[in-house]
């Protein structure tokens, strides 16, 4: 039902083999990427092309983007999205694509007011606001006719603690949701959710009145018929509602947001960044980033299924110590690195798939 492709572990720099920021989310409505560090459409290819050469039908095509969802302002999660967009460009891409992004109404009335300049310190706006960072992507050559798609670029305001639903909903059938983080600058993490589904259809049962193709196709759908004197509800050949299922990917964020206690589906799959272990909480709460316990907490709080840790400092080589220290709160957490791919089906089980241990599956 979700995949979720892991293309980059790597918080603010490429280092020990790991890239920057981004994944690809797989939907029964399309295809979207979280976040867009640098190089992204290459990964995107590399990663395609390796999925070809597997026995697997799951792909990562760049041309089937349908959304580029950002959870914050900062290059390393946003500077290959000019990159990406030229080169759908040069590809020929037609269909138009949505861009969402969180800022602030301070920020986005500063931009307003200030078209195409840079907030000068004291001002109360970063630099790297998103409403800002916008503006000049599009003075740099963005604007939708240039690329020849159109390209809808969306910022909402995060002046709350309490996720909501982003207005703009471009996939059918998913609901995508904003659950807001601290990061010095106005940031969200993104939650992505396929609807509830309706019971499996009891065929079965249905065989033992000897009913038509007809009859089957209305009770399937919903309808209620008459057999003979007898009605059949069609309620009553469903199982039970398969709940809805969702994965959420958090962005940057320091610990202890209570935004992750206040979502209404519990995600299936949750991707945290864990920049650093326990020993160094000091050092995360400075800098608005989140250790291995943090990450483990905000599942806990958010009753997440799977903890899947990424956004490593380059200080950490080996991140089994990560793993072990949210593992302490949180028991179903792993530690990802490039290439990883999460499926989580109707039924809320989780499936990795191991790209560097030649697609090797694990049901976690």
């Amino acid at each position: 039902m979700l995949e979720l492709h892991v293309l980059g572990t790597s918080s603010a720099r490429f280092a020990h083999g790991r890239s920057v920021s981004g994944s690809f989310v797989m939907t029964p409505g399309g295809s979207l990427l979280v976040d867009c560090g640098e190089g992204m459409q290459q990964r995107l290819l590399d990663h395609n092309h390796a999925l070809k050469q597997s026995s697997h039908s799951m792909r990562t095509r760049m041309a089937r983007l349908r959304t580029i969802l950002l959870t914050h302002g900062h290059l390393d999660h946003c500077w290959g999205l000019l990159p990406l967009l030229r080169t759908l460009a040069l590809d020929g891409r037609r269909e138009p694509m949505t861009i969402i992004g969180p800022t602030s109404a301070a920020a986005l009335k500063w931009s307003l007011e200030n078209p195409g300049e840079t907030p000068p310190a004291g001002s109360g706006v970063e630099s790297t606001d998103l409403a800002i960072l916008f503006q000049q992507w599009q003075a740099l050559g963005s604007k939708d006719d240039d690329f020849g798609y159109e390209i809808d670029w969306v910022l909402i305001p995060m002046d709350d603690d309490a996720p909501f639903e982003s207005p703009i909903q471009p996939l059918e059938g998913v609901t995508l949701t904003m659950v807001p983080t601290e990061h010095q600058i106005p940031s969200c993490g993104w939650q992505v959710t396929c609807t509830g589904r309706l019971g499996k259809f009891d065929r079965r049962k249905a065989d033992l009145y000897s009913l038509s193709t007809d009859q089957i196709s209305k009770l399937a759908g919903g309808e209620d018929i008459l057999v003979g004197s007898k009605r059949l509800l069609a309620v009553d050949f469903r199982g039970p509602v398969r709940p809805s299922q969702s994965i959420l990917v958090s962005g940057d964020t320091v610990g202890g947001q209570s935004s992750f206690s206040k979502l209404d589906v519990a995600p299936g799959v949750l991707l945290h960044e864990a920049t650093f272990l326990g020993e160094l909480q000091n050092k995360a709460t400075k800098y608005n980033h989140s250790t291995a316990r943090d990450a483990a907490e905000h599942a806990q709080a958010s009753g997440s299924g799977l903890l899947v840790l990424t956004h490593y400092s380059s200080r950490i080589d080996d991140t089994s110590p990560l793993q072990a220290e949210a593992a302490a709160i949180h028991p179903r957490s792993v530690t990802s690195v490039e290439g990883d791919i999460f499926s989580l089906d109707g039924e809320g089980v989780v499936t990795r798939y191991r790209r560097s241990e030649g697609w090797a599956q694990k049901v976690l």
